[in-house]
């Protein structure tokens, strides 16, 4: 029985030393870039992308999975992470269900547990009239805390500023990428979580509310080394760029491809 042992544990060891080590998301791709009024831009919603593959989608509007599509050869996406609730972020999921479900795939969902409850009640009505199957029979929800694994990479989820406390959540890859979601200027939060080599993907429109950040949050309360680092989408229209050129901030267009952290040109 020792040498069954001894002999099984040689595997094991073989199987680790020729397993590969996870390869993180190399770029990002936007679906849409506008807040929930713009017209033009599309509900934001971001691809993290891993050879030109999708790897991640975050969060999914209205217009989101027939961009997806267009994207990636008419696929559907697998995998999905939620920042918040409100419909120009989560609008698209009845649709994404009614695709998935019709073509028999599986999509998990990655949700801050604080919105597990309420998300759980915005689709407790949604389901197929064949064979009366809800969206927990094609949805594989993922309750998230501080982090989650995905692929065999961890990934940091942080609360931010919107509207209400804990209602709305950033996403974090440390050394790759720093995604904000909707929010207010978190300087505590990037002094203390980001590495400095993230590319940093921030809510910015050219005036700011109590919900959102505004070009004059953005550079008072950032260093220059961050405002360096950062991209900045959910904004209202295309008129809107000249103001970030003049700020000397960076802007993210739909169907943007920006390369991530050390793959920063």
């Amino acid at each position: 029985m020792l040498g069954d042992l001894t002999v099984t544990q040689s595997r094991d060891e073989c199987w680790k030393d020729k397993a590969k080590s996870p390869i993180a998301p190399s770029s990002a791709l936007f679906l849409g870039v506008g807040d929930a009024s713009s017209e033009s831009l599309g509900n934001s919603a971001c691809v993290l992308c891993k050879k030109s593959e999708p790897w991640l989608l975050i969060d999914c509007g209205h217009d989101t999975i027939n961009n997806y599509k267009r994207a990636f050869s008419n696929q559907l996406p697998s995998h999905v992470f939620i920042t918040h609730l409100h419909y120009d972020h989560i609008g698209g999921l009845e649709q994404l269900f009614f695709k998935a479900a019709l073509s028999g795939n599986k999509v998990r969902l990655y949700v801050p547990v604080l919105l597990v409850q309420q998300l759980c009640a915005m689709l407790r009505y949604t389901q197929l009239s064949e064979g009366k199957a809800t969206v927990w029979n094609t949805f594989i929800l993922h309750p998230v805390s501080e982090s989650f694994w995905h692929q065999g990479v961890k990934l940091w989820v942080y609360p931010v500023r919107h509207h209400a406390p804990n209602s709305a959540y950033s996403l974090h890859l440390p050394g790759v990428v720093f995604y904000s979601g909707d929010t207010r200027p978190i300087p505590e939060l990037l002094t203390h979580t980001a590495t400095g080599a993230e590319t940093i993907f921030h809510d910015c429109s050219v005036i700011g509310n109590p919900s959102h950040s505004g070009i004059d949050d953005l550079l008072r309360e950032y260093p220059t080394s961050v405002l360096e680092k950062i991209w900045v989408y959910h904004y209202h229209s295309e008129h809107e760029q000249s103001a970030f050129k003049r700020a000397g901030l960076k802007f993210v267009t739909p169907f943007t491809l920006v390369s991530l952290g050390e793959n920063q040109q």
